[in-house]
């Protein structure tokens, strides 16, 4: 059985702690570039990634990434780029996305990874978005795929704004000269992560060599990787989670990569799972929902064995305590330890990790008082039937400093829930083109994550975002928790529900608002459903839903990472509710 960590505290006794943790571990990079990690890993010719995009997988060691990355860096310097410069990256996982990457960075530009297109549908938004991010960037030179070249030579303001729009068949053209590559120091920007709102402008934050050699110094170190270790991933590359946790953290620190395209597990989630039984993998990271996903689509499996998995990272989104046992009883035969799940905890403000649980106790949860939890905003110990189950997402992994704040940003007391700040050498050096933003993200060395958590001996549990809690009648309701109770609703998509607030004027609290996906059509059967969804969220959590609306699967919007975008879906309620 899966472990569970229920400490029996006093709902009334006083917390002698501090939310306030520090790891012990220095940063020691070894490495203050990523170039000069990059060299060091060809110096040899081991495997370091395996991409399955066709029939036959394409196999590249680090001197063969080397060696692509110097072609991309002279054609980009025969574009005019210099140190310095942006280069937008828009192409789905390929090893044209490796070498241009490293590419870039070869020549002492900054690679600006973005997300391609999700549909071959309209692009009209998608274009006014990576407008938006190139204005922003200053970027003049994009590589992207044959599809988005023609969809920016149609785009004047693009077509302006861009001097070189670079596809495959531009790279493989020719042969040019070997640019004099520029010196890189640690405090040179490696790339800029661009996060994934929808409105507003963009944000695009700016992560420093030493950021990204600290942060990926901590995940190895962490990990406990090594060059035996078989990592295996679908996750795209322009995300910090698959930029990196996977592609870049293995440069660094040598280990075997397998990876698939997004687009491949989405329509097939047991194609990772066999690749990591094929390949004897070890490590493999993804958000909760994917592992629910290879759950509820799981069918013609071939004979898979998961001995090798020694974890399976969960982050990105909140870790539902019966998504993981789901998994775990449905692998349970596979060979698959109980121990595997390990909830981690970081965000691109920090390059990505933040904090991680110990390796020989991945995955923890404490069950507190609901009632004192949504009222009181105190996480006391409770046994009973109805307590809400709070994972631990582990400590703080070297060399970074995590505390829980009150409204002066001072520390509260252990179990009390505040907002998370963040003190690490991995931190941004703010957001690009955008003061005002960096200032109100980060004070006296400290990042307002604006994700809301509490303490208890030093282990951190994550709640809700601070912009996301749902205030009504007074009380404080946490949209995880609503959606986690819907989601077990019979009928509704596992994953596939959003819950968020409505102003109501006319009570003066806000409305509670579930938005949930079914493959159900029969009106009877959608009737019983949002019966079923109001009647388990009264009964759990006490609170009445105002508003319950169904939706076919895969009609939520949801980020590129595969989260569900709350904001947006209050959105498109408030547009169907006013036509």
């Amino acid at each position: 059985m899966i472990s569970s960590d229920v400490h029996q505290i006093s709902p009334t006794e006083p917390s002698q702690l501090k939310a306030l943790a520090t790891s012990a571990e220095p940063a020691r990079p070894a490495y203050d570039s990523l170039v000069a990690a990059l060299e060091a890993s060809a110096r040899d010719d081991e495997p370091y990634l395996t991409l399955y995009l066709g029939k036959e997988p394409t196999r590249i060691t680090a001197r063969a990434a080397l060696e692509g990355a110097r072609r991309q860096a002279s054609l980009l310097h025969r574009c005019g780029v210099k140190k310095g410069d942006r280069v937008v990256v828009l192409t789905p996982t390929s090893p044209l996305f490796v070498e241009t990457f490293f590419g870039a960075n070869l020549l002492g530009a900054v690679p600006v990874p973005l997300a391609s297109p999700m549909t071959f549908g309209g692009l009209g938004r998608y274009l006014q978005n990576l407008a938006s991010i190139i204005e922003n960037s200053e970027a003049r030179v994009i590589v992207t795929s044959q599809r988005m070249k023609e969809a920016i030579a149609q785009e004047e303001g693009l077509r302006e704004r861009l001097q070189h729009v670079l596809c495959e068949s531009d790279v493989l053209d020719g042969n040019v000269a070997s640019p004099a590559l520029t010196s890189i120091s640690a405090s040179d920007s490696a790339f800029i992560q661009y996060t994934s709102g929808t409105t507003g402008k963009p944000k695009g934050a700016v992560i420093s060599h030493r950021a990204l050699l600290s942060n990926t110094s901590a995940i190895a170190r962490a990990l406990r990787l090594t060059r035996d270790d078989h990592v295996v991933s679908w996750l795209p590359l322009f995300h910090d989670m698959g930029l990196i946790g996977v592609l870049l953290t293995t440069i660094c620190h040598p280990a075997h990569v397998h990876i698939i395209r997004p687009e491949a597990f989405l329509m097939k989630p047991s194609r990772w799972i066999e690749l990591i039984s094929q390949h004897k993998g070890t490590l493999a990271a993804a958000p909760n929902f994917a592992y629910d996903l290879c759950v509820s689509r799981a069918k013609s499996e071939q004979e898979v064995r998961l001995d090798s998995w020694r974890a399976a990272l969960n982050g990105a989104e909140a870790v539902y305590p019966t998504t993981v046992s789901r998994f775990i009883e449905h692998y349970a035969d596979k060979g698959i330890s109980p121990e595997v799940m390990m909830p981690v905890y970081g965000m691109a403000e920090s390059t990505l990790a933040i904090t991680f649980p110990k390796l020989d106790n991945k995955y923890q949860t404490l069950s507190v008082d609901r009632a004192l939890l949504d009222q009181r905003g105190k996480a006391a110990a409770s046994t009973s039937a109805d307590a809400y189950i709070a994972v631990s997402v582990g400590y703080p992994v070297a060399a970074t400093s995590v505390r829980v704040t009150g409204s002066n940003s001072q520390a509260v007391d252990e179990r009390i829930v505040g907002e998370i700040m963040v003190k690490s050498p991995s931190l941004m050096d703010g957001y690009f083109h955008n003061e005002k933003a960096t200032s109100e993200t980060i004070s006296d060395g400290w990042l307002h994550t604006g994700d809301l958590g509490f303490m208890d001996n030093g282990r951190l549990f994550v709640v809700g975002r601070a912009k996301e809690v749902i205030i009504k009648g007074g009380r404080n309701i946490y949209p995880y928790d609503v959606e986690q109770i819907a989601s077990e609703v019979s009928g509704v998509h596992h994953g596939g529900v959003a819950a968020f607030a409505r102003p109501n004027p006319t009570t003066g609290t806000d409305d509670l608002v579930v938005m949930a996906e079914t493959r159900e059509k029969d009106p009877e059967l959608r009737e019983r459903i949002v019966k079923e969804i109001r009647g388990e969220l009264l009964a759990a959590l006490s609170v009445k839903v105002d508003d319950v609306q169904l939706g076919a699967v895969g009609s939520l919007p949801r980020t590129t990472s595969g989260k569900i975008r709350r904001r947006e879906c209050a959105l498109q309620s408030a547009q169907k509710q006013n036509s």
